[in-house]
């Protein structure tokens, strides 16, 4: 016997609400199922972990000797592990940094980092081991302001002029040898060149410190660091010169030393030559030299 329509409606709509029912429960499970796995790969990730060496709590300046009182055990999740060439150093090999040192000032609570340590101090002032065997070094008075102010670095070229009086008077009848004599109210005076070209190799600031060093030695901090180092007021005032470190031949230091005892180093002209041949230490860091200059216009 044949069933009505509304038997074939009830029909269809109860196997269509199970399908629903079925469909929704699977789904259900495998949300279950995928969350699970989930959380179970973070937990084992989480539980995943290696030991590394981290800086206790006290800064270490720079050249300091590693011992166990400066380090500790840290453990961090093992995908977080920087192990690259120069990079974080297992708690299992702390054995081999002990004796090594800092490369330069580390602050604590930090891991620490092979490409950190050093075995030994590097040579201050190294341009004097590379010094000609007839080269000779010597430090002159430098005005800052008059003398190319912040434009002179370590590494720039040179050209230094004495201006002297003569024992001869001048007067209209007497002939000028060259066009550096000269008369000025009533005296001769004559012009020469002292150093036609001389490198600087170095400056002093006011604390009789190595200024190329004091440059040489931020350029190892951290960026963060270097920039809080950089823009205080004792490094500003750290960067300004009171004396230039000059290398030349002997016959330069005997002209120096010449004019330094007849007519002293007040009367000394100092220019700057090009820069096309000369080795400046900001040239190697121009993102440095930029920050110098404006925080010295600040």
């Amino acid at each position: 016997m044949a069933k009505n329509v509304s038997e074939v409606k009830k029909t269809s709509s109860g196997s269509g609400k199970l399908i629903k029912k079925v469909a929704s429960v699977l789904l259900s499970v495998l949300i279950i199922a995928f969350s699970f796995i989930y959380l179970n790969n973070v937990d084992k990730s989480a539980r995943d972990t290696v030991s590394v060496v981290r800086i206790k709590s006290t800064d270490l300046p720079a050249y300091t000797a590693i011992s166990e009182n400066d380090i500790e055990k840290y453990d961090i999740i093992k995908k977080e592990f920087d192990g690259a060439d120069g990079g974080m150093i297992l708690f299992d090999e702390v054995s081999n940094i002990y004796g090594l040192l800092t490369a330069y000032y580390i602050r604590g609570g930090t891991f620490l980092y092979k490409n950190q340590l050093i075995e030994e101090k590097p040579q201050r002032n190294e341009w004097l081991y590379e010094l000609p065997d007839d080269y000779e070094v010597v430090t002159i008075p430098y005005d800052y302001m008059e003398a190319g102010g912040d434009i002179l670095l370590p590494g720039d070229t040179i050209k230094i002029r004495v201006t002297y009086e003569l024992e001869e008077t001048a007067d209209e009848e007497f002939v000028y040898a060259d066009e550096s004599t000269f008369s000025t109210e009533g005296k001769l005076m004559k012009t020469e060149v002292i150093f036609d070209s001389i490198i600087v190799t170095d400056m002093i600031n006011s604390k009789a410190q190595s200024i190329y060093e004091i440059y040489n030695e931020v350029t190892k901090l951290s960026e963060a660091t270097r920039q809080e180092v950089m823009k205080s007021a004792e490094f500003i005032a750290s960067i300004k010169p009171k004396a230039l470190v000059l290398s030349g031949t002997p016959d330069q230091m005997d002209m120096y030393a010449k004019f330094k005892a007849t007519v002293g180093t007040g009367n000394f002209l100092i220019t700057i030559l090009t820069r096309s041949n000369s080795y400046v230490i900001l040239d190697q860091l121009p993102t440095l030299e930029s920050e110098v200059q404006t925080w010295l216009k600040e």
